[in-house]
């Protein structure tokens, strides 16, 4: 995988292999048979383009990127966590490239993220990576809960466009909890960031 630093002209050098033939059955009776052979490969130039000035920043540029609830409950109760899991299928980008997959901050409610679970690999010559993560959501009152969707800028490098991908709110109906506070009005807990992996 290539990741250029900046654009431009940029000369890659050509693969190299050095080793020895093992020789026949003939060549073993007179000596050990072994030749040193060596191949190369030419240089190869590549022109780097440069980043479109509407890209968004971080640069992430792809040929596809989906998003999924692979996991996304309606309900819960205050103070007993309930667990969503977002799976990113990202084509063209290793997993290091992507950002993290996280809930928006919600008031009356805490985020408790478990690292993400990464599968990477190539597909037609190109990486594709495949991002699950789960997160835990503890609602502090009852009522209904709306906790927004993950959201990521990305740059669409078949088409030469800015897109956007990002999946609606969580919508939680919460029910009361064993000791805690029925009235929105009476929690005053601030929301927990999201644990980065």
């Amino acid at each position: 995988l290539l990741i250029p630093e900046r654009s431009g002209a940029l000369t890659l050098p050509g693969a190299r292999f050095n080793g020895q033939t093992m020789g026949g059955f003939f060549d073993k009776v007179f000596d050990d048979g072994r030749k040193a052979v060596s191949a190369a490969s030419p240089a190869k130039r590549l022109d780097v383009q440069p980043i479109p000035a509407q890209a968004p920043q971080p640069w992430l540029p792809l040929h596809d990127l989906k998003l999924r609830y692979a996991q996304a409950p309606t309900q819960a109760r205050a103070g007993e966590a309930v667990s969503v899991e977002i799976e990113v299928i990202a084509d063209g980008a290793s997993a290091a490239q992507l950002p993290p997959v996280t809930l928006v901050e919600t008031l009356g409610v805490q985020l408790f993220a478990d690292p993400q679970q990464v599968d990477e690999q190539f597909v037609d010559g190109r990486p594709r990576s495949i991002l699950r993560r789960r997160i835990s959501i503890v609602p502090l009152q009852a009522g209904l809960v709306s906790i927004g969707g993950p959201r990521i800028e990305w740059w669409d490098a078949a088409q030469g466009v800015a897109r956007t991908a990002m999946l609606p709110p969580l919508q939680l109906q919460v029910a009361p909890g064993e000791g805690v506070s029925a009235n929105p009005e009476d929690a005053s807990v601030k929301p927990e960031a999201a644990a980065e992996s």
